[in-house]
Formats: structure tokens, C-alpha cells, sequence
């Protein structure tokens, strides 16, 4: 199965008060990090920026065709641009995500429209895979100004992934970047 990373790069960062995709951390901006990891097991990457300073090497950046709507806009306008049915989205303040993470979700795409892992009861939708053929339910959703991934997770096939076990595994998989103080704290 071919797969497109989808990198979201962060946004505003207005809580962070910096470019998160810039940060380093352990001596790699998390932009780096996150396009090391996703070139281990993806085909294609594309990252969600308009901005030049998030260039890699030679991966794609693809701008949000529709501002302002957060991390579905990213999703959206990289879906339209990706060369494959399946895109793996990884948010860049998510560093400490691990390669056989990514490899188990893949193996729970089967016929489903996304697969979100689940953890604590909370589900996240920007360490998640998602089809290609939902663009027209993103479309919709954005067309009524409703941005939240939870709605259209409600209304695709989402298969929601129990992802405690990788958790105990993996203790900081999960965790997202979104304090100054977090990029010392935990590690």
C-alpha cells in the first residue's frame, strides 16, 4: 500500500509564541524529525505550509486552499494534492511518535475511511490516516463553515483504534508540543 505523509505544520503557535515546525528539540527542528520519521514509511510527503521556511529538501508544500479553518483546512487542500488513496497526517507538534505506531494503524486501514487511534477515551485526529475519497465530506464540511474533525469523523467510516497497550510502550506518543516549557519538560 502506497501512503502520502501529510505533515500539518502548527498553525498560528500563538500558545507556543514560536514557529512550532522550527523548534528543536534534541538538535532537530520538529519539522525535520517529523519528515525523518514519515520517510521511513511513507511514498510521498507533503507538507501543509504556504511558507518557504518549512521547506525540506524536496517535499512538496502544499498551501491551505481555504484559510483559516485549522487543521482540516491542511488536511483538504494536501488530500487534493496527494498521489495516493491513503495519507498518514501528522501534526508537527507531535514529535514523539513511533515508526511501528504508524506501521500498526496502517494495518487497521482495511475499508475504512480514516483510522484514529483512541486513547483515555480521546481520539486523535492529527496522528491519523485518512482516504483521499473524503474529500467531498471535507469539502461539504467546510462549505458549512464547520471545521472540527470530530463532526466529520462522525459522518465518515472512522475506525476508532484503542491505543492504550502503545502507550505504556510508548509513554510520551502523544503528546503534543504547545508550551515553551514543554520542549524541556517529559522528554
Amino acid at each position: 500500500m502506497q501512503i502520502t505523509a501529510i505533515i500539518l505544520t502548527g498553525g498560528k503557535s500563538s500558545r507556543m509564541g514560536a514557529d512550532k515546525a522550527l523548534l528543536e528539540l534534541d538538535g532537530k527542528t520538529l519539522l525535520s524529525r517529523a519528515v525523518d520519521l514519515c520517510s521511513k514509511l511513507c511514498d510521498e510527503i507533503l507538507i501543509s505550509s504556504d511558507a518557504e521556511k518549512h521547506r525540506v529538501g524536496s517535499h512538496r508544500l502544499v498551501a491551505d486552499e481555504v484559510k483559516d479553518c485549522g487543521p482540516m483546512g491542511g488536511i483538504y487542500s494536501c488530500l487534493k494534492e496527494s498521489g495516493n488513496e491513503w495519507n498518514f497526517v501528522l501534526s508537527v507538534d507531535a514529535p514523539f511518535v513511533a515508526a511501528d505506531f504508524i506501521e500498526f494503524l496502517k494495518q487497521e486501514t482495511s475499508d475504512f475511511d480514516a483510522v484514529v487511534p483512541l486513547h483515555d477515551g480521546k481520539k486523535e485526529p492529527l496522528i491519523a490516516f485518512y482516504r483521499k475519497s473524503i474529500l467531498p465530506q471535507i469539502e461539504a464540511k467546510i462549505g458549512e463553515g464547520n471545521y472540527k474533525l470530530h463532526f466529520l469523523l462522525q459522518e465518515i467510516n472512522t475506525h476508532f483504534v484503542e491505543s492504550d497497550k502503545w502507550v505504556k510502550k510508548y509513554p510520551e506518543l502523544f503528546r503534543n508540543l504547545n508550551y515553551p516549557e514543554d520542549l524541556n519538560s517529559g522528554k
